[in-house]
């Protein structure tokens, strides 16, 4: 009666042309008189190198509450604005330290009270003092960027176990949407830059290497759904457009132009707003179609066929994900995620020759790694198991279904305190993940660690209480340790929440001692 549950990490997101924002209506604040700028005409850049020299030159490192990027915008003496998102200093209470470094490494310390949200959208302006001669970002028109555009993202992600601490990163990518109506915390300009956490509040840039938004939100991981133990990615790489800034920069009221969508950005921006939410799955079809209507794209499919996997229509997702591919043969994570919807069909063989394509074109892709090293567990393939596993732990060190998925291998080999390493690195980044207690349970019991694995069912069943297999592991531990009676009531319990296995054994001769007690 026990298994083993797989683990996916799915790009469910709206990532390149060529892998996640409710709606509602902006209102703001007016603001302060503007200043004379006191720097050199910034250089226009010819280049993506150029670029990555003007991101290197405005954006700064902040570090309170929380921990997150921003860019200089204006000087005024000695004087500087920082302008980064608001989540990344809304935590930081009246009298708290908050240090901003400036490209040289110099710590430079918040002027108290200059923390100001702008509107109700995902930006804040604050100030610090500085003798220190910084260069300032040359603003630019968020018109001047459209779907299919090369766009720069600048910050300084989290340190992580790989990297202890935190240094630029300058990531190039496409816009993928940029929309003018009104979106939930002004998250408007959509793009597949790969970007990281702590990478909010950065710098937006394009071409030009002109300040055209401020990063706000990328993708994070969060465990969608328990069905065959999947955890998949979700989350967009969004920016809030640098026109809010030069609204409250000319004194005016932060607010939207507008609420009612009539592009097909501003349809698929809305659409992508639902990404993930529960019961809006219809909705985000629905506005996918009338961007499609509007403007066919290999985005529009892409976002159409999101919902339509987390609904269970696997088919009509390989579908619209097989029509982005023929609008863009080089979309890797269509690839990925088609992929994930054939497994899901117990097309094994076909998930993987499309995780073979995603690394083709996308070789840092790391879900597509995950997601293959799954497919070859359930195709008995360990060692290429475990082979995937790495790569994608390699390109992502919090990678926690690659570090579940290779726990697995480990085990089948053998290997169970390796596994249960694994299990724990990941239960590191995600204590909520049901799945990967469930593994660890079975490692657990290889080892005749009883009590272990039933304390990790335990765990199971406080996070998902109405898993049906996890009360008839529990009760073969239980059993195992001379505890028949709270075995069988274990037993008893995964019967009356459909468990048919074991119903058919307390049914059978072997079972006769458990069904009679009382």
């Amino acid at each position: 009666m026990s298994r083993r549950r797989t683990a996916l990490a799915a790009a469910l997101s709206l990532l390149p042309l060529g892998q996640p924002l409710l709606l509602g209506t902006l209102a703001g604040i007016t603001t302060a008189t503007t200043a004379v700028v006191l720097q050199a005409p910034p250089v226009v850049a010819q280049d993506s190198s150029a670029v990555a020299r003007v991101a290197k030159a405005i954006t700064v490192r902040i570090e309170g509450a929380t921990q997150g990027s921003g860019v200089l915008v204006k000087r005024e003496g000695n004087r500087y604005t920082v302008l980064t998102a608001w989540h990344v200093v809304s935590g930081n209470r009246p009298g708290e330290e908050l240090a901003i470094f400036t490209p040289d490494g110099k710590e430079h310390q918040l002027e108290q009270g200059s923390i100001q949200r702008l509107g109700q959208v995902d930006m804040a302006v604050l100030t610090f003092s500085s003798g220190g001669a910084y260069e300032v970002a040359s603003v630019g028109d968020i018109k001047s960027v459209s779907m299919g555009n090369q766009i720069f993202v600048a910050g300084f992600p989290l340190a992580t176990s790989a990297v202890d601490y935190s240094i630029l990163r300058f990531l190039k990518g496409d816009v993928i949407a940029n929309a003018s109506v009104a979106i939930a915390n002004g998250y408007q300009l959509l793009y597949s830059n790969p970007t990281l956490p702590g990478m909010s509040g950065g710098s937006v840039l394009n071409r030009q290497g002109k300040l055209v938004g401020i990063h706000g939100q990328g993708e994070t991981d969060a465990a969608m759904t328990e069905q065959r133990g999947v955890a998949v990615k979700t989350g967009t790489n969004q920016a809030v457009p640098i026109s809010y800034y030069k609204q409250f920069d000319t004194g005016q009221t932060v607010i939207a132009s507008r609420t009612q969508a009539t592009s097909a950005d501003d349809f698929l921006a809305q659409a992508g707003a639902l990404e993930g939410v529960k019961g809006r799955e219809s909705e985000m079809i629905r506005l996918a179609n009338q961007a499609l209507a509007l403007q066919p794209s290999a985005l529009g499919y892409f976002i159409r066929a999101v919902p339509k996997n987390d609904s269970g229509d696997y088919s009509g997702a390989i579908a619209d994900y097989s029509k982005a591919i023929a609008i863009n043969p080089l979309y890797a994570v269509a690839y990925n995620n088609r992929g994930i919807a054939k497994y899901y069909l117990k097309n094994h063989q076909g998930a993987i020759s499309d995780y073979n394509k995603a690394i083709a074109i996308d070789p840092q892709l790391a879900s597509a790694y995950t997601n293959r090293g799954a497919a070859k567990l359930d195709s008995n393939d360990y060692q290429g198991a475990m082979k995937d596993s790495n790569m994608a732990i390699a390109i992502d060190p919090q990678s926690v279904n690659a570090y579940m998925n290779r726990g697995i291998a480990k085990s089948y080999f053998g290997n169970h305190q390796e596994a249960i390493a694994d299990y724990n690195k990941a239960l590191g980044f995600d204590p909520q993940y049901s799945t990967i207690y469930w593994n660890r349970a079975l490692a657990k019991k290889k080892l005749k660690d009883y009590q272990g694995a039933i304390a990790d069912y335990n765990k199971v069943i406080r996070i998902n209480p109405n898993d049906t297999a996890v009360y008839a592991n529990r009760g073969i531990a239980k059993t195992n340790l001379g505890d028949d009676r709270g075995g069988c009531a274990d037993y008893k319990k995964a019967v009356s929440l459909g468990d048919q296995s074991t119903a058919q054994w307390l049914n059978s001769e072997g079972g006769a001692w458990c069904r009679n007690m009382r």
